[in-house]
């Protein structure tokens, strides 16, 4: 009799192992597989651009990122044409308000990098933002608005 009692124990310890090992493979799968997906969703996130504001500006916007511990915003730009782009930086009274998609919440307060310098056509150069109250987040989205120009949906890293 006990022999037929540890022959059942025997067969059920396997069953068991087994079945673990097929939930730890499921969440294994199913982990790697919600990462695959976030990557890609995050890789196709599209730029948004503005004929017009690139027009008026002689920049392209290219990136919006919170970043010092969230209390600080960067706004990248590329420049297109230098002397329009030069009078952008130079504008110092009414620089591109950030706008949050998300809250009614907003920054203005910036500070402009490379004032005064030579923009040439082609480089990447940034304005550095205060993030007023977090107005903005990290995965949301942002319109940039100059004057009576708007870039919307652009999306904040």
């Amino acid at each position: 009799m006990s022999a037929s009692i540890v022959t059942e124990t025997q067969r059920t310890r396997p069953t068991v192992v087994r079945w673990v090992v097929i939930v730890l493979v499921t969440l294994l799968v199913a982990a790697i597989a919600g990462n695959l997906v976030q990557s890609r969703a995050q890789a196709t996130r599209v730029t948004p651009q503005s004929a017009a504001l690139e027009e008026a500006l002689g920049v392209r916007f290219s990136r919006v990122a919170v970043v010092g511990d969230g209390g600080l915003i960067t706004l990248s730009y590329v420049v297109l044409d230098s002397a329009k782009a030069t009078e952008f930086q130079s504008n110092t009274a009414h620089p591109p308000v950030l706008q949050s998609e998300a809250r009614p919440k907003s920054t203005k307060r910036v500070s402009l990098m490379k004032q005064g310098h030579n923009l040439r056509a082609g480089q990447t150069y940034y304005l550095v933002y205060e993030n007023t109250a977090g107005a903005l987040r990290p995965q949301e989205e942002v319109s940039i608005d100059v004057g009576n120009l708007h870039l919307r949906h652009f999306p904040v890293l």
